[in-house]
């Protein structure tokens, strides 16, 4: 039985590459995406012409509809799930007072919701899987707090919390929870920093520039080494 690899937010960035990377050891990759269609399709196209086995699903995962849709779709076509990956995530940044609601709810229904919404609808399916495992993508920012990054924090923050519940949670059902924690990642969402900030970033932090590819390799990691309740904070 082929092993099946759902990813959110693959269109780009960390999901794109973790995408290729599961293709490449020979998995089914379903690529989800919300907006990026253009971006998806060219990665599926390329997918495919690399002989890989590839499948888009549109979804928008604070969506709870979208999200049940979509994994009654893996259900119907694929009948079982081996990992899923949460990536899909979005940024807003601010001091407090001038986050608006609006902003709150973005980051906190695609960041927190969507990863519960998307563990709670894969859970039949993961448990018809072989070694069935779950990563989460959280942030540094899921570890620890900045100033201009309270929502996004807080977001990250409660990735982190549900990662090592549902370890426990989970147990029995023996289907693996693991959690990574990527510093600056060379994605679209940290391109409007100057290199002389990602560098003050690095120093400060004691980490390096990680790149999507680097990323990926951890998760993939994570979903096959048979560990549990991990935060893997990357450094």
């Amino acid at each position: 039985m082929k092993k099946i690899a759902l990813i959110t937010g693959a269109s780009r960035g960390i999901g794109a590459a973790t995408a290729r990377h599961f293709a490449q050891q020979g998995y089914t990759v379903i690529i989800n995406y919300n907006n990026s269609a253009d971006k998806a399709k060219a990665l599926q196209t390329e997918l495919l012409q690399c002989g890989y086995d590839a499948h888009l699903y549109q979804a928008d995962v604070s969506n709870p509809q979208q999200v049940a849709d979509m994994f009654n779709y893996v259900a119907k076509y694929f009948r079982h799930l081996d990992v899923l990956v949460n990536n899909a995530g979005v940024w807003r940044g601010g001091l407090v007072q001038d986050v608006s609601l609006d902003d709150y709810n973005t980051v906190m229904d695609t960041n927190a919701r969507g990863v519960f919404l998307c563990c709670k609808h894969a859970l039949p399916l993961l448990s018809q899987g072989q070694n069935p495992t779950v990563v989460n993508v959280s942030s540094i920012w899921g570890v620890q707090g900045a100033s201009c990054e309270s929502v996004y924090c807080m977001s990250k923050f409660a990735v982190v919390g549900l990662s090592v519940s549902l370890a426990e949670e989970w147990s029995t059902s023996k289907i693996n929870v693991n959690c990574v924690c990527p510093p600056m990642v060379q994605t679209d969402m940290c391109s409007g920093y100057t290199q002389e900030e990602i560098d003050e970033f690095c120093l400060a932090s004691g980490t390096k520039l990680y790149t999507p590819s680097q990323v990926a390799q951890c998760i993939f990691q994570l979903a096959t080494n048979g560990t549990s309740g991990v935060v893997e904070q990357l450094k």
